[in-house]
């Protein structure tokens, strides 16, 4: 056995931790020949119910709903996951190997000699909406602009590369330098995550376990496993919004209000053109977002009319007016469905793919509408002391 293998005895228990790389050919025979070395009556692997569906079945993609999506306030978690699993089918494509074929060798050897197969993962979604929420706007577009830029990338990545991500999973790889920049993404990410897999495997039923996990969670589940009172209940749920971020969500709208009406009553003969100034100018700069989205007319002339409205209001967004426009003018066909994360490996596709580009235009329209906001604030505050 290498040095990413570790044996742990509990009182009633022995556990086996393989660290993997999670897109590599060594990874994949290295949990071959340890299944087939020992006798475990349990296999444990870091899937949760959702990927491992997802990586049983090809065709996930297409059950998507995405105006329930838009509707539900989820467009920048699906482009996070999108992302990443571009990345990672990139990294695999690159060389010839399949994504996540080291879980399926465990996943068939399970099902071939009838052993019993544990996932012991968080729910991917719970995951990323528990760092959604830690992030801010910001941080989320900062977020979004790095996961793409890291699809456009066409440096190679030979097999002695991704044996180094032994050192990190494919999540914290493809989020490392996000992780660097925002403490709460690592936290949720990774750190969260060892104590669940430690707690799954601390409880999980067998006497002879063998659990294949990404390397980097090695050490954590190690730091974490034998302690007895570990407990995992708040980390399985995403937690409620900050009465704070509520609060702060108002301010910034009410003060754009107020700073309109201090202007129209210090120069009332301007009121009128401060007001039209107001929706043109915000208007514009979100028409423009959708625009190089490539997004409809109707989705431009939607994002126009949306822009002053969502500004304006603490619950509502521009981007999300504008997306629901985008996917009712051009309607997603299956193969754009089918097509997702292939599109989403090529920045032609992004553009191509009726998914993606409804995805652009949300994110776009939100982005050029929130800087016209900033700048709407700037001018009113100029011309407040002129």
């Amino acid at each position: 056995m290498n040095s990413m293998n570790t044996k742990i005895q509990l009182e009633n228990k022995t556990i086996t931790l393989i660290g993997t790389a999670h897109v590599s050919h060594l990874s994949a025979q290295e949990v071959l020949e340890n299944l087939s070395s020992g006798s475990y009556d349990a296999i444990a692997i870091e899937l949760d119910d959702e990927r491992f569906k997802g990586l049983k079945q090809d065709k996930s993609w297409e059950n998507t709903d995405i105006i329930q999506l838009i509707k539900q306030k989820k467009t920048g978690l699906l482009m996070a996951q999108l992302v990443l699993a571009s990345y990672q089918k990139r990294i695999a494509k690159a060389n010839s190997i399949q994504v996540g074929q080291e879980m399926m060798t465990a996943i068939d050897y399970a099902s071939a000699h009838e052993i019993r197969l544990l996932m012991i993962d968080r729910s991917v979604t719970v995951t990323f909406q528990r760092i959604w929420r830690a992030l801010n706007f910001f941080d989320k577009m900062s977020m979004l602009t790095q996961l793409i830029s890291s699809v456009f990338t066409n440096e190679e990545i030979s097999e002695a590369d991704l044996e180094k991500l032994k050192e990190q999973d494919i999540l914290q790889a493809a989020l490392s330098e996000i992780s660097t920049k925002f403490p709460k993404v690592a936290e949720a990410l990774i750190f969260e995550r060892d104590r669940i897999m430690a707690y799954k495997l601390r409880h999980a039923p067998g006497k002879n376990i063998v659990a294949i996990v990404g390397a980097a969670h090695v050490s954590g589940i190690l730091s974490h496993i034998e302690n007895p009172n570990l407990e995992i209940r708040d980390l399985m749920v995403v937690p409620a919004p900050k009465p704070s971020s509520k609060i702060l969500s108002y301010i910034f709208p009410l003060s754009i209000v107020a700073l309109i009406v201090i202007t129209m009553i210090m120069t009332p003969n301007m009121a009128l053109n401060t007001i039209i100034k107001f929706i043109v100018f915000n208007g514009s700069l979100a028409a423009l977002g959708t625009l190089l989205a490539f997004g409809h007319p109707v989705s431009i002339i939607t994002a126009f009319v949306a822009a002053p409205i969502g500004i304006l209001s603490p619950v509502l967004a521009t981007g999300w007016f504008a997306g629901l426009a985008e996917a009712y003018m051009r309607k997603p066909k299956v193969t754009d469905f089918m097509n997702l994360q292939d599109d989403a490996m090529h920045i032609k596709g992004w553009w191509k793919n009726r998914v993606l580009r409804i995805l652009l235009v949300v994110m776009m329209a939100n982005i050029f509408a929130s800087f016209g906001s900033i700048m709407t604030s700037i001018d009113l505050f100029k011309n407040l002391f002129k």
